[in-house]
């Protein structure tokens, strides 16, 4: 997921997909729930390639930066799908991506219940 908080006002956006959904590049699968427990695997994953990737895919010029205290675990068929949030930096959002458009949080209400909650601010 990607957001940006103005560094003054404190606005709050979120760039998501047209389709519906809140993560990027692809939707989740429509089963997953928030894992319950340390689900954890041995195997730490760390976000850095799949950020810049998306980066890339995205047309981000733009610096985001992972914030460092957000990861959710789901739960989907075969496994647990940790999902991260990237910040965009700066007082200016970046042009959406064709396919994306950037939404207030205010501008949840009436999506699925997951994807508000993976909106929730320190979830």
């Amino acid at each position: 997921m990607i957001c940006h908080k103005h560094p003054v006002s404190a606005r709050l956006h979120f760039l998501v997909p047209q389709r519906g959904g809140v993560v990027l590049p692809q939707p989740l699968p429509a089963l997953a729930v928030f894992a319950e427990g340390p689900e954890r695997s041995d195997l730490l994953v760390h976000p850095a390639s799949a950020l810049r990737s998306l980066q890339r895919e995205l047309g981000i010029e733009k610096p985001l930066e992972l914030v460092a205290d957000y990861r959710v675990d789901l739960e989907v068929a075969g496994g647990v799908l940790p999902v991260f949030l990237a910040a965009l930096d700066g007082h200016d959002l970046c042009r959406a991506a064709i396919g994306t458009h950037w939404i207030e949080l205010t501008q949840s209400i009436g999506m699925p219940w997951l994807d508000r909650e993976l909106l929730r601010p320190g979830l």
